[in-house]
């Protein structure tokens, strides 16, 4: 079972990487069978709510894209994109990225517990739960083979790889 612990983790994570995520405020929410009864009328469940077998409480966080536009996670939308990484058809070029996060989800709980994901791992999690894709890059992305393939890399003044002539002469 992931834990709350581990999905808050996630998402952590998933924000410390996404400087363009703005309005972070974490929050609390129960979650388990029939939770949204608990609710009441209003858009918070009760601080004297009183849970019934199966329920627990558990974190949310809402946040700003940079659109301006409200987005939310919770455990349950963090697992839900875990669980379209580990079992989704993931054969694309990005798709290698998915074997970590596979890994890391099949092994046993307390071995899993005590590893980490990197921050790219963490958004890539994050991104499937709101996106249902990859729709952005992590500052620490990297390809396979160590850096980030670029197809332009020669023509890019700031590398040394630069043409010393201008193009047409």
């Amino acid at each position: 079972m992931i834990t709350d612990e581990e999905t808050r983790r996630i998402a952590e994570g998933f924000l410390s990487v996404s400087p363009w995520l703005g309005d972070v405020e974490w929050g609390r929410t129960v979650i388990g069978p029939n939770a949204e009864y608990l609710k009441g009328w209003g858009p918070d469940f009760p601080e004297d709510v009183e849970l019934r077998e199966g329920q627990r409480w558990s974190w949310t966080v809402s946040f700003t894209d940079p659109v301006g536009e409200g987005k939310g996670l919770s455990h349950t939308m963090v697992l839900d994109g875990l669980t379209r990484i580990v079992y989704g058809d993931h054969s694309g070029p990005d798709g290698w990225q998915y074997l970590v996060i596979r890994q890391w989800f099949t092994e046993p709980s307390d071995a899993r517990q005590a590893l980490s994901l990197s921050t790219t791992h963490q958004s890539l999690i994050c991104q499937q739960a709101l996106y249902g894709r990859a729709v952005f890059p992590t500052p620490d992305d990297e390809s396979m083979f160590g850096k980030k393939m670029d197809f332009f890399e020669e023509q890019r003044p700031d590398t040394q790889h630069a043409a010393t002539e201008p193009l047409g002469e």
